[in-house]
């Protein structure tokens, strides 16, 4: 299935956005990338979802394809991303949000503030929690990009939170990671100094104010966003839910043929309306 694709304004930044739309589909979902992926991370998704789901993908103003379009914005703070995913949600009016890694912060953000569309939403391999294992991953790759030595950094991806990945889509990450030009290690290096400045407090106010139904997936062999480190999302939330992907880690139906079935079960059931609902809306 082609996209159509479009640039979209917003502020000072440009946003190249993929439309995946078919005319029997009703409602819609907005998908949010993790750190420095691209619309590329959602491709299972799309398959799996667009039959039913008209699906909305961006690029962030430094990566992707939208990258060529903002030579010289600068950095682009957790505040940016929030107020870009605002805006296209306003524009676009989508039903559901997915979001992965990362994502699920300014995903978080975004919801809290009650956009009007959004019904339902799925956050993907999230946690409100730092734990040793994440830290120290996050403090190896700090080091190596400091040290300017991004090929290591780009192993350690691939060693650390992507241990499951397949070869070709470890190559795909490696390639992509070791090319990184300075204006993307100066936002790497923001990005992660924002990740450990976070503290959970940080985050009882922001899960408190999100009232949409709110599904968490984990992958079960994540050891950086765990299943069981999320679970505190219930002592705050009024309507959450927690799914764990069997045999699964970070990268989730990223990583095999049985990890995708299972989130393609996870997230229809979920974000797929039955006969029911639709005549009861």
């Amino acid at each position: 299935m082609k996209a159509e694709s479009q640039v979209v304004m917003i502020g000072k930044h440009c946003v190249h956005v993929e439309l995946y739309q078919q005319p029997q589909n009703i409602e819609s979902i907005i998908m949010v990338n993790g750190a420095l992926a691209t619309t590329a991370s959602f491709t299972n998704c799309v398959k799996y979802l667009s039959n039913s789901l008209n699906v909305i993908l961006f690029d962030l103003p430094f990566s992707g394809q939208s990258k060529p379009h903002n030579p010289a914005s600068g950095i682009v703070t957790k505040e940016d991303e929030v107020n870009i995913l605002l805006a296209l949600i306003e524009r676009f009016k989508p039903t559901s949000l997915l979001s992965v890694s990362w994502g699920g912060y300014a995903a978080m953000m975004a919801l809290a503030q009650s956009p009007s569309s959004i019904k339902k939403a799925v956050l993907a391999s999230f946690s409100t929690q730092l734990n040793n294992d994440m830290l120290r991953y996050i403090n190896g790759a700090r080091h190596c990009i400091q040290a300017g030595d991004v090929k290591t950094a780009a192993h350690l991806l691939n060693d650390e939170v992507g241990k499951y990945l397949p070869r070709l889509l470890k190559h795909i990450n490696y390639r992509h990671l070791s090319r990184l030009d300075e204006q993307e290690l100066q936002q790497v290096c923001f990005h992660i100094e924002q990740i450990l400045s976070m503290h959970d407090t940080d985050y009882e106010q922001l899960l408190g104010n999100i009232e949409i139904p709110t599904l968490f997936v984990n992958g079960k062999l994540d050891e950086y966003t765990t299943p069981k480190d999320i679970l505190i999302a219930d002592k705050y939330m009024p309507q959450c839910a927690f799914e764990v992907v069997p045999n699964a880690g970070h990268f989730l139906d990223l990583e095999h043929t049985d990890a995708r079935k299972d989130m393609e079960k996870i997230l229809r059931g979920f974000l797929i309306p039955s006969e029911l609902e639709r005549q009861v809306a």
